[in-house]
């Protein structure tokens, strides 16, 4: 049984923040015992974290056990929080890498993030045959609707929206200063974004390293975050794509007139800065970043809900097929039985040869193959409930 607890899009950004995990978080959690869990992975985005995992007993023990893995989660966040197993487990997965449960529609970093689960998932032990094949579909999944709807076309990535967004507030963001706090991949695709809208772009990281590296593909200065009140002095805006909760502080930010403020776009998860009431200060989320809309939109994302619906029931059927593999064997094997001992005692006592017995044998397995072909048939279709009717019908029991 496919288990997922969510804290996603529609859970409150308090909560959100305090389940982010970095990495090592995320290796520490696979690590941890996991009574009457099977396998496990953790997916981490800017807005999400997600735990999927196989159940090793009842479904619903599983998924208190799962929950306790998140040393943040209080029983009070219940409410907040999606619980879910089998098919819906799978549906929201395949959402998810799909683009379609994103706050931007058909954003493609996703499809990394989830490679990166399953990779630190296998890595850690934790990963089995059925989260890879899980995961691997999802992925799959994910890049054929990319390519085969529009929404691959029309999407745009945090980036380019921060950008757009950026753009559109000023005006026009040509001959604009601004500031990259950061140097990670959300930081950069904003960085790139927001330099193709002719801003010129300063960048401060925790390691001057990743800084100049990050500046040196932009052409933007590099600065230590040690001096980013000095750096901003001179900014138009700033944008911060850190990880690690509260790291600015209001002080650090330059006066501005009220009617010209400083404007800040935080695409950190949890939010790195509080401006506590600055009327200079203009601070913008995630969630005010708009996605792409319109009828082109909404009829790409029905064609991709079309397509996640499809491979659910594909996957769906390829589980019964599986679950189907011990019925026909046992069935195969009865009808086996029964002609080896009828034939043997059918021959006993008669003068044949050894062709003879041959031929009669041969007879007997294709007659009971001809007889067990639309069985065997129907039980590789069948789910569960059919399955047990048709090995009821045989003598056998599950």
């Amino acid at each position: 049984m496919i288990l997922a607890l969510s804290a996603g899009r529609d859970a409150p950004a308090e909560l959100r923040a305090r389940l982010t995990l970095d990495e090592s978080g995320q290796r520490k959690l696979l690590r941890a015992e996991r009574t009457g869990v099977g396998e496990l992975a953790v997916l981490c985005t800017c807005h999400r974290t997600e735990l999927y995992a196989t159940a090793d007993g009842p479904p619903a023990e599983a998924l208190h056990a799962v929950a306790a893995l998140l040393p943040e989660l209080r029983a009070t966040d219940q409410h907040d929080m999606r619980f879910m197993e089998g098919a819906e487990a799978v549906e929201h997965l395949f959402r998810v890498t799909s683009g379609l449960d994103s706050l931007v529609i058909g954003e493609s970093q996703v499809l990394g993030q989830v490679r990166r689960a399953l990779v630190i998932a296998q890595e850690e032990g934790a990963a089995g045959p059925v989260l890879v094949n899980l995961l691997g579909r999802a992925m799959r999944l994910g890049k054929r609707v990319r390519s085969d709807t529009d929404l691959g076309r029309i999407a745009e990535s945090i980036g380019s929206i921060a950008g757009s967004f950026l753009d559109d507030r000023f005006g026009s963001l040509e001959g604009r200063t601004g500031a990259i706090v950061g140097a990670g991949e959300a930081a950069e695709d904003a960085a790139r974004a927001i330099s193709a809208h002719g801003a010129r772009l300063k960048v401060l990281s925790r390691t001057e390293t990743s800084a100049i590296q990050l500046a040196a593909k932009i052409s933007a200065e590099p600065h230590p975050l040690s001096l980013l009140q000095q750096a901003l002095e001179d900014c138009d805006f700033a944008v911060i794509a850190v990880a690690g909760g509260r790291m600015l502080s209001p002080r650090e930010l330059p006066q501005r007139a009220p009617d010209e403020p400083f404007v800040v776009l935080d695409l950190s998860v949890p939010p790195a800065l509080e401006i506590d009431g600055r009327g200079d200060v203009e601070i913008h989320t995630l969630e005010d970043l708009p996605g792409p809309r319109g009828p082109e939109v909404t009829a790409a994302v029905i064609d991709a809900e079309a397509m996640v619906k499809k491979e659910v029931a594909e996957l769906e059927r390829w589980v019964d097929t599986r679950a189907s593999g011990s019925a026909i064997r046992d069935l195969r094997q009865q009808s086996e039985h029964i002609v080896r001992d009828e034939i043997r005692r059918t021959l006993a006592g008669m003068d044949l040869t050894i062709e003879q017995r041959q031929k009669i044998e041969m007879l007997g397995t294709r007659i009971a193959n001809k007889l067990l072909h639309q069985p065997t048939k129907a039980l590789r279709e069948a789910d569960e409930e059919t399955r047990h009717l048709i090995m009821k019908l045989f003598g056998l029991e599950l």
